[in-house]
């Protein structure tokens, strides 16, 4: 499973490589209520440029894909 970002009601996928930078701008977004921009993919895996307002934003999910879902066995 890939690592993915869900804003609202719109999905992402995130790079690998992207991931430390994106959660980073993430918490400076949401804990100092700013703008940032973030690099991520969309469901075709189209390299897309997200902006999100810290301020704003109604609800954020960030699954990083760190080991087995409550349902599943490792």
């Amino acid at each position: 499973m890939a690592k993915k970002i869900i804003i609202g009601q719109s999905e992402w996928t995130i790079k690998d490589a992207d991931a430390e930078a994106v959660v980073s701008k993430l918490r400076d977004a949401l804990t100092q209520r700013a703008t940032v921009e973030l690099p991520l993919a969309d469901a075709e895996g189209r390299a897309v440029s997200v902006f999100v307002n810290g301020a704003t934003v109604p609800s954020l999910v960030l699954d990083l894909d760190e080991g087995p879902r409550p349902s599943e066995m490792s």
